[in-house]
């Protein structure tokens, strides 16, 4: 996975970029957590088109697999995942779930997911 380390307003987070790779494995999630060890930040965004698909199938186990690792290294992460993806299904009910707490949300564009993650730690 590539990424790239941002800064803006004295904060700083790692960024998913979408041009290669997908997190598909917890030793995705393990990488993007020593990344932001690299960044010294605890802040991780990333858009839907960087996660694997079975990331929106729940039945894989690969979001809670991946989430429970960022959550114990204290990672907060904010998801860009479109409407029609967001709300579908199962994986909808989990964005209603997740998007109460304070270590993961799902948000439909980049700014608003930026926005809550700089206000977060």
């Amino acid at each position: 996975m590539n990424y790239q380390i941002f800064e803006k307003d004295g904060r700083t987070w790692v960024e998913c970029l979408v041009d290669e790779g997908r997190l598909s494995s917890e030793q995705d999630a393990l990488d993007l957590v020593g990344a932001c060890g690299e960044a010294g930040s605890p802040l991780l965004l990333f858009p839907a088109d960087c996660l694997s698909p079975d990331f929106f199938n729940l039945k894989t186990g690969l979001a809670g697999a991946v989430l429970l690792k960022f959550s114990n290294y204290r990672i907060v992460s904010a998801a860009v995942v479109p409407p029609e993806i967001a709300q579908l299904g199962r994986f909808g009910e989990f964005v209603l779930e997740t998007n109460r707490g304070r270590q993961f949300r799902v948000f439909s564009n980049r700014e608003e997911a930026l926005a809550w993650l700089l206000a977060q730690g």
